[in-house]
């Protein structure tokens, strides 16, 4: 697993390969990771190009362009739209649906999208994500973050999202989160 550094220092290689800063679509298609660690660590492509001492190139999405992609991906790729279409079909990233909605559940509602359209998928059951989280807490020594949980849990840290809301709620749930 690349540490923070690593991944800033690829970022500024493919920035000097392609002689400027990369986009998030070009680092999807073409970089050696794709956007979502950057994400993961920096909570946005703009904090990761600023971390990696790069011009920021991502501008403020708003909500109504969001909604709309959501659509587009829907259309397209079938109902209901799963995190996992967002990744890999959507224009954004899915923790920029986080940052804005109270939860994915309610992106997809404000989007128009039928939450009873179930297409076949995995969904894991909580004791499975709490057991999960668990085992990666007792191996670090203390709660993961949601980009720990990304890179080395059994699961991403989506469905926790999904299920809780919020990591933070999700490590209470589990019974590993900081006092704090």
């Amino acid at each position: 697993m690349p540490t923070d550094e690593q991944y800033l220092e690829d970022l500024r290689e493919f920035a000097a390969e392609l002689g400027k800063t990369p986009t998030r679509p070009e680092m999807n298609e073409d970089g050696p990771h794709s956007s979502t660690p950057y994400y993961n660590r920096w909570d946005s492509w703009n904090g990761a190009l600023e971390a990696a001492g790069l011009e920021p190139n991502h501008e403020y999405v708003s909500e109504d362009d969001l909604l709309a992609d959501l659509r587009r991906i829907a259309d397209e790729h079938g109902h209901p739209v799963r995190i996992e279409d967002v990744e890999e079909h959507g224009n954004y990233d899915p923790s920029t649906y986080y940052g804005r909605f109270d939860s994915w559940f309610d992106a997809r509602d404000q989007a128009g999208l039928e939450a009873d359209d179930v297409r076949p998928g995995r969904r894991v059951d909580a004791d499975a994500l709490i057991d999960a989280v668990q085992e990666l807490a007792l191996e670090l020594g203390r709660p993961p973050s949601k980009a720990e949980m990304n890179d080395r849990g059994e699961y991403s840290a989506s469905p926790y999202l999904t299920r809780w809301g919020t990591w933070e709620e999700a490590l209470e749930v589990a019974g590993v989160a900081t006092d704090s």
